[in-house]
């Protein structure tokens, strides 16, 4: 755009420099005209009076004197050429004068030619070159002279003192200087029109070149905003009158679950229900405020703020639509974290405060249990008080293990070979619950760190065996494993006695059971190991029909992602 604008700069700027160069031009031509015009005129001037006074002259020694012993005086023949002359309405007047500048003869004995006097300058002129030509005032009339020695006849007289005879005509330049003037007018009006036009062009140039230069602003102005619109990840759209969008970006169309393109033009009422519940435009305050609605599973925020607007422009109202799925996810991480770290601090003192006195009460359980064999019920409770010995260890070690950071070392596990192992481990407790472990693996590795893997089934698979009812006719743990994503689904499902609402919603949560010897430390711990391997768990649990949860582990290497596995 820069360059385009810089383009028609340069050609907008050369177009008015070759306007005014041919302005100049015209103007310069122009001027040399009106030179050239008064020239032709002191040229057909001095033509017309060289003419006259040749015709004069022939004239005038013919008819000079009827008697050349008669004084010097002018016929009545030539008083008449003269006077033919003069209704021509040119000629103002014509005469004959000596070296002095005085008259000896004048057509005109009136004022006009007896007022008419040269200066000394103009007289050396004709006297030393023979004839002169100029303008002067004569009388109130401004007229073309024209002076030029003749020669007359030997047997003429002239008058005492007087060696030359000049010839003089004047002729009324009033009608030719009009028309000079006028056409030096019209050059003049056009010269200025010329340079008016050129500082007109020149000005709308400078202004062309600054409104394109703001269009072009604005063209990109508008570029940029319409791909931040574009690009912006939350939903944003535009109402105007009766509640109708008239835009949309393409964020809003992917929060509210639309077709692209599928919103503008729709009102409000047409919205899913729950977004225009939420938005309750009748209710719309100058400074706007955040409103919460759940659509689809997603948990979204909702701003509608009305744009200012005058007498003159419709009311129109901005909505504003975040996805805060994520982030409530990532704050309920937070709280969960901030959570197991006060877990962690308690089961770090608890560990060192009840571990050693819990050692001795089992070595003496122990002791009292070999001491007391066969008695009864002596030996009873003293196996039992080893084992709640070593059940309250376990809570401690759980609690250790859901606490503390670990350090993970994923890699490509096959599923295969650890279930067998799994077997091995819960093989009693598939047989005093009667159950099977059925396995179908459509992906036979997972990249994971093994030790944590079998810890998290292990406690999903005793969870399923305890939900199972010793009267549920299908006792199968099914172990199922599919591809998804950039990762792989591993899948632990039971036909149990299942999981109410209330039991989902905190199934997740340290020390919370539904059981009525659990620890409510399993689910965390599964949890947990899903975190740090960067996954995802779903829970899918409906009271009196078994229990569904699935263990996301994508492919890639967590520790060159988190640094450490943590």
């Amino acid at each position: 755009m820069d360059a385009e604008i810089n383009t028609e700069r340069s050609t907008v700027f050369l177009a008015v420099i070759t306007l005014v160069i041919v302005g100049l031009g015209l103007v310069i031509g122009l001027w040399q005209i009106i030179q050239r015009q008064e020239e032709a005129m002191r040229e057909h001037l001095m033509l017309a009076s060289r003419s006259v006074l040749q015709a004069v002259e022939s004239t005038l020694w013919r008819g000079y004197f009827a008697d050349p012993n008669q004084a010097p005086g002018i016929t009545p023949e030539t008083a008449e050429f003269f006077r033919e002359l003069e209704q021509n309405g040119d000629v103002i007047f014509v005469s004959i004068m000596d070296s002095t500048g005085d008259k000896i003869i004048a057509s005109l004995p009136g004022p006009a030619s007896g007022e008419f006097h040269f200066e000394p300058e103009i007289l050396g002129k004709i006297v030393e070159k023979g004839e002169w030509g100029g303008y002067m005032s004569v009388g109130r009339k401004n007229a073309y002279v024209y002076v030029r020695q003749v020669s007359h006849p030997a047997d003429i007289k002239l008058p005492e003192n007087t060696d030359s005879a000049y010839l003089v005509v004047a002729f009324d330049v009033a009608k030719h200087q009009a028309a000079y003037k006028g056409f030096k007018q019209n050059l003049q009006f056009q010269t200025i029109y010329i340079l008016l036009a050129a500082f007109a062009v020149w000005v709308l140039s400078i202004s062309f070149l600054k409104r394109r230069a703001l269009a072009g602003r604005a063209v990109v102005l508008e570029r940029f905003q319409a791909t931040l619109l574009d690009s912006l990840p939350d939903g944003l759209m535009l109402l105007g009158e009766h509640n109708k969008i008239e835009a949309a970006n393409p964020a809003a169309h992917k929060v509210l679950q639309t077709p692209s393109g599928s919103l503008v033009g729709r009102t409000v009422s047409t919205l899913p229900v729950e977004i225009s519940q939420c938005l309750q435009l009748d209710q719309v305050t100058a400074s706007g405020a955040w409103r919460h609605c759940v659509l689809g599973g997603a948990h979204l925020e909702i701003l509608v703020q009305p744009l200012a607007s005058n007498e003159n422009t419709e009311k129109q109202t901005i909505i504003l639509i975040r996805d805060r799925t994520e982030i409530r996810e990532l704050e309920k991480n937070l709280y969960d974290a901030e959570k197991l770290a006060t877990i962690g601090t308690l089961a770090a003192g608890m560990a060192h405060e009840i571990r050693n006195p819990l050692s001795a009460l089992r070595g003496f359980a122990q002791y009292f249990a070999k001491k007391f064999a066969g008695e009864m019920p002596e030996e009873k409770y003293a196996q039992t008080m080893v084992l709640e010995a070593d059940r309250l260890n376990r809570v401690i070690t759980d609690l250790l293990d859901l606490a503390r950071p670990k350090h993970i070392e994923p890699r490509m596990v096959d599923l295969n070979t650890m279930v067998e192992g799994l077997k091995t481990l819960i093989s009693f407790d598939l047989e005093k619950s009667n159950a099977h472990l059925v396995c179908d693996f459509e992906v036979e590795e997972v990249f994971a760190d093994e030790d944590s893997l079998k810890r998290a089934l292990l406690n999903l698979i005793i969870n399923s065996l305890e939900a199972l009812d010793s009267t549920e006719e299908n006792r199968e743990i099914e172990l199922l494993s599919h591809s998804g994503g950039d990762g792989v689904w591993l899948t632990v499902r039971d036909h149990g006695s299942g999981m109410t609402e209330e039991q989902k919603e905190q199934a997740f949560e340290p020390f919370y059971t539904g059981k009525s010897k659990g620890t409510g430390l399993g689910l965390a711990l599964v949890h947990k190991t899903i975190r740090e391997h960067n996954g995802k768990i779903t829970l899918d649990s409906m009271s009196g029909k078994g229990t569904t949860v699935s263990l996301f582990f994508p492919n890639y290497n967590i520790e060159a992602q988190t640094g450490n596995g943590s």
